[in-house]
């Protein structure tokens, strides 16, 4: 009787439409983000103090996707999906988990607590870029979804409802810096 090694040809399925969710969450996050820090008072003043330059990654390991978000000349801009080195890269383990807090199902924090996400860089920047991320996802959410996804939903006021519509309206299909 032979046996044979049956497992190492086995390969993990892949899985298109989560692996396009994240990367089209990822797409408007950064954009966002982007339009954020132009916008919003808070986020400007999260971003004023992280160092200059600082590139910031969000990989989905093993091969993907990517935001890029840079910090130059005290603006926050998006870069794209290409992967670059990073002071700053936030990785989550595996699609599943990426596709869970990008689809607003747990909470970066809940990532964070499940092991789902690494990070390597200054954790002092993360921090200030984890409270960017808690504004811009009040933004981008309606509050019966922030108030699953972010410990505490941020005020709105009339300001921030108009910086959300304009965030919509321009941010996310273009990004407001590249106007």
């Amino acid at each position: 009787m032979t046996i044979t090694n049956t497992v190492a040809k086995w390969r993990p399925r892949e899985k298109p439409f989560k692996k396009f969710v994240v990367a089209s969450a990822m797409l408007a996050l950064g954009s966002a983000m982007e339009t954020a820090s132009v916008l919003d008072e808070d986020v400007r003043k999260e971003v004023a103090a992280w160092k200059d330059p600082l590139v910031v990654m969000f990989e989905v390991l093993p091969k993907g996707p990517y935001m890029v978000l840079e910090k130059r000349n005290g603006r926050l801009r998006y870069l794209g999906t290409n992967k670059i080195p990073a002071d700053l890269v936030i990785s989550f383990k595996t699609l599943e988990g990426a596709f869970l807090v990008m689809s607003a199902q747990i909470g970066t924090p809940q990532s964070y607590a499940e092991h789902r996400a690494t990070l390597a860089g200054d954790i002092s920047n993360a921090m200030s870029l984890i409270r960017c991320l808690n504004i811009v996802q009040g933004y981008l959410f309606p509050k019966i979804i922030s108030q699953r996804v972010l410990k505490r939903v941020p005020p709105m006021s009339l300001k921030k409802h108009a910086i959300r519509a304009v965030i919509y309206a321009l941010g996310v299909p273009y990004g407001l810096t590249k106007l």
